[in-house]
């Protein structure tokens, strides 16, 4: 059995769905700190796409808007290569994406003031967060699901600069259950280690893929926690309090 067949037989794990192509993209932006009205396009259309392979190589279904915006970005991207014709008035192709950009930022800003409006209306406080070993200094940041997936494009890039050609691996299959037991294990004996350091030990693509599903649902469970010391800095996971069971994980996660 090769690789992509051993990826294929993966059990589907839920993860929180994404907010919008709009979103990554602002993210891209964010990291790469840029302004919104003069973006890079060639860079960005290229970590754009480079995020859509990321997520069809995590079996994520890409909706055709997030389709829809990369030939965009594509199509801007051909017109600022093309010359103008003599006589043709200056105009900057980016110009109608990054007034789109601009008005969905005001929106979503908006729309975070409201709910914390709300939540304050309605009595709601945040759980006190999980205090973090002392291994990591300084204040710590709440990780994005686009920051993660970027973590997994980094680990996945090495894989293929280390193996360029294809591997034909025989009887080979990977068990999300597996992976989450030993990523809890990992934890529980270092306290907070760097998630590079644990998807970088994985010798097959398969075998990545795999160990991020099993650390996504230990997110999306609240037995490991991610988080930054700043922001687009190196990601570290934490165990939880949150108690786990390996035997029922071995039942649930095949």
């Amino acid at each position: 059995m090769n690789e992509d067949a051993a990826r294929d037989s993966l059990p589907p794990v839920a993860i929180p769905a994404f907010s919008g192509p709009l979103d990554l993209l602002l993210h891209l932006i964010r990291v790469n700190e840029v302004s919104i009205t003069d973006i890079p396009i060639f860079e960005i259309t290229e970590q754009y796409t480079a995020y859509l392979d990321a997520m069809r190589e995590l079996d994520l279904d890409v909706a055709s808007d997030y389709i829809a915006l990369a030939a965009e970005l594509i199509y801007v991207k051909s017109r600022m290569l093309l010359p103008r014709a003599p006589g043709e008035p200056e105009e900057d192709p980016r110009q109608d994406l990054a007034r789109r950009l601009l008005e969905y930022e005001r929106y979503k800003q908006a729309a975070e003031s409201f709910h914390e409006i709300d939540a304050l209306r309605a009595g709601l406080w945040s759980r006190p967060p999980t205090e973090i070993p002392r291994s990591v200094e300084g204040e710590t940041l709440e990780v994005s699901l686009f920051d993660l997936i970027d973590t997994f494009r980094k680990v996945t890039d090495r894989y293929r600069l280390a193996h360029p050609a294809a591997l034909e691996i025989h009887h080979l299959r990977f068990s999300v259950g597996e992976k989450m037991t030993e990523l809890v294990d990992r934890l529980e004996s270092a306290g907070t280690m760097p998630l590079l350091e644990f998807l970088g030990t994985m010798r097959y693509r398969a075998e990545a893929v795999t160990s991020f599903l099993a650390c996504l649902e230990l997110i999306r469970l609240g037995i490991v926690r991610v988080f930054q010391s700043a922001p687009f800095a190196e990601i570290h996971a934490s165990r939880t309090d949150a108690a786990f069971f390996p035997e029922n994980v071995r039942d649930t996660y095949r």
